[in-house]
């Protein structure tokens, strides 16, 4: 069936949770009223019983979830209107389009009307001559409007082929990718597995095109000629695709590819980039550039990190990103969500290297691009992040036979990350119990008052593992929930406390509260412009619930939140929010950023959470319902 635009709304939210999610929570972050919900749900499960509803709440049927297809819950008529306009090369007429459509003439008419904005950023329009209609434009910007259309269409799904052949009728998918990747091992040359998707599709569109009579006019590019590989290959894969299909493609259709080819693909061995003039070959000067970056980036937010073993590829991969960028190639990934919703400091980082890059090279950095320095820069941060304070424990048993010697073995062979071993007296009068003490493993018959105590046997049996492994899990959160309210709880102040439905925009809502910040005396007059520099580089709202703005430059003269509630809620980019936490950052709280920024975030994560929230009329309500 073809779900309305709030009906996939209600799909995506309840396929994205493991958890059961109350028809409040959805109306609270669709807007509607609890009626509106169950309504759209009982339409939903007219043709498919998709969703169960139960007293804990909704969730898709666990018998529906291998059924669910991404394509569905993305489709919808406007797509279907675009693909056969931008396909079809002779105009269509109008009435019987509509007709083909289950349409009405007058309602076409309307949703082409619509079009013209989306269009126009392609530098495509609607033609109409007397009754027929067609999309004219350059065939180059025509290539680049069927990307935008495949990947809006099957969003998450885009890196499997299968769900693109239905916009390549009569093309063998899996022969076209043999074709490309047999060619590009046959001139020593490879493509990784995160941009085989993006090179494939956007190959297959070129030579879809060209199949249909379809080809480049015009085209400038001075960095690709030739006498390039990347030509070399480009030619090779077309010459190979015409022993399939009549196509005659011209020196631009050949540059067209070999553009695409430009910045995704490396040599298997790097030897071969010092015999060929490759594009690979990186100048000692831009290698130190990253560098400067990279330490740069690194020291604002004192992050002691050696990177030198990690630098040459990482300046391969940014190399690459400036010839994608350069070419206006989009890199789509489906790990961007997950790294900002799981990782957000780290993206956070990623978005200052971005800014960097950009900066010096002119280009322009989307987010799929910054998902990918993420992953790069991400395993670095987070061993340096693995460095944290050990818990204390106190280990009492006998030591006949060897039995302390044993225990002491077994138990740090499973827990040397997490636990330091204290004490292993076994005389209960020779030892103090003190408070840095987290918990106590014994052999022996005994229990202590406000410490928890662990009963092992002697020979640390896979039962005793489980013991000390539940209390090691345990301690770790609750000691992490306890640091975090106390952090938390510190960076908040009355004064930047306001709910009010007075601000309805992002724009708004940021001036409102950037300048409450700099009237409190956190900030200097800049502060603002600061803030908005940051959100034009990506967007710091979270889960489609809540944003944390801040500003690039972590200067604050003290750390500190300031909160807005909106009941009627702001409108941030295209999500509808409730909770906006603006946070000024001081100098010297610049480690500190990415412990109070992650959890605020990972607190907020929990939606039944963030409903309550909302209902917040005061600051101590505020921290009292964040804190549970």
């Amino acid at each position: 069936m073809e779900y309305t635009n709030r009906q996939k709304k209600i799909i995506s939210l309840l396929s994205n949770e493991d958890t059961y999610v109350t028809g409040k929570m959805l109306s609270i972050l669709l807007d509607v009223s609890i009626r509106t919900i169950q309504s759209e749900i009982a339409l939903i499960n007219q043709h498919s019983q998709l969703i169960l509803a139960t007293k804990k709440g909704y969730t898709i049927h666990p018998n529906k979830k291998d059924d669910l297809s991404i394509i569905d819950i993305h489709q919808n008529k406007d797509h279907t209107i675009l693909k056969q306009l931008i396909f079809f090369n002779e105009p269509l007429q109008i009435d019987e389009f509509a007709e083909s459509l289950y349409m009405s003439t007058s309602s076409l008419e309307k949703r082409l009307k619509d079009f013209q904005s989306i269009l126009e950023q392609y530098n495509l329009s609607i033609n109409r001559n007397k009754s027929y209609i067609s999309i004219i434009g350059k065939e180059l910007d025509k290539r680049k409007f069927i990307n935008y259309l495949i990947f809006e269409e099957t969003g998450p799904a885009f890196n499997n082929l299968d769900n693109i052949s239905s916009y390549f009728k009569g093309i063998n998918i899996s022969k076209v990718r043999s074709i490309i990747l047999n060619t590009l091992n046959k001139y020593g040359y490879y493509v990784e597995n995160n941009y085989i998707s993006n090179l494939l599709i956007n190959i297959i569109i070129a030579l879809y095109r060209m199949r249909d009579d379809s080809y480049i006019e015009y085209i400038q590019n001075d960095s690709v000629h030739i006498a390039m590989p990347e030509y070399h290959i480009a030619e090779d894969i077309c010459n190979q695709y015409s022993n399939h299909w009549n196509i005659n493609p011209t020196i631009n259709d050949i540059k067209y590819i070999a553009i695409i080819l430009w910045g995704q693909i490396k040599p298997i061995n790097h030897s071969i980039s010092s015999n060929n003039p490759t594009s690979e070959i990186m100048t000692t000067e831009f290698i130190h550039e990253m560098d400067e970056i990279l330490f740069s980036v690194f020291s604002y937010y004192m992050l002691n990190i050696d990177f030198s073993n990690f630098l040459y590829n990482f300046a391969l991969h940014i190399d690459a990103l400036i010839k994608r960028a350069s070419n206006c190639q989009i890199a789509h990934n489906d790990i961007f969500d997950s790294i900002k919703r799981n990782c957000p400091f780290i993206y956070d980082v990623a978005v200052h290297i971005a800014k960097k890059i950009s900066d010096k090279y002119h280009i322009s950095i989307g987010d799929e691009e910054i998902g990918y320095i993420s992953i790069h820069i991400g395993f670095l941060i987070e061993t340096h992040n693995t460095l944290h304070e050990k818990m204390k424990i106190l280990l009492i048993c006998d030591d006949y036979y060897h039995i302390t010697e044993k225990m002491i073995n077994n138990i740090m062979k499973d827990h040397a990350d997490d636990i330091i071993i204290q004490s292993t007296k076994s005389n209960i009068s020779a030892y103090e119990l003190d408070d840095k003490i987290d918990f106590i493993i014994t052999t022996k018959n005994l229990s202590f008052i406000g410490k928890k105590t662990i009963h092992i046997s002697p020979f640390y049996t896979q039962e005793d593992y489980i013991k000390i492994n539940d209390a090691v899990n345990k301690c770790i959160i609750e000691r992490e929930k306890r640091n975090q309210n106390e952090m938390l709880r510190s960076y908040f102040h009355q004064d930047l406390f306001f709910h009010t439905n007075n601000y309805s925009t992002k724009k708004d809502a940021i001036r409102f509260m950037g300048q409450k910040i700099i009237d409190f005396g956190l900030a200097k007059e800049g502060f603002i412009e600061s803030v908005f520099k940051r959100e034009e580089m990506s967007s710091t709202c979270f889960f489609d619930t809540f944003a944390i703005p801040h500003a690039i430059e972590l200067n604050a003269k003290q750390t500190m939140f300031c909160v807005l509630i909106s009941t009627n809620g702001i409108i941030w980019d295209d999500k509808k929010i409730h909770i906006i936490l603006m946070i000024a950052v001081q100098q010297k709280d610049r480690k500190k950023f990415m412990k109070i920024y992650e959890s605020i975030i990972k607190t907020l994560w929990d939606k039944e959470k963030v409903f309550h929230l909302i209902k917040a009329e005061s600051l101590n309500e505020f921290i009292k319902r964040l804190e549970r």
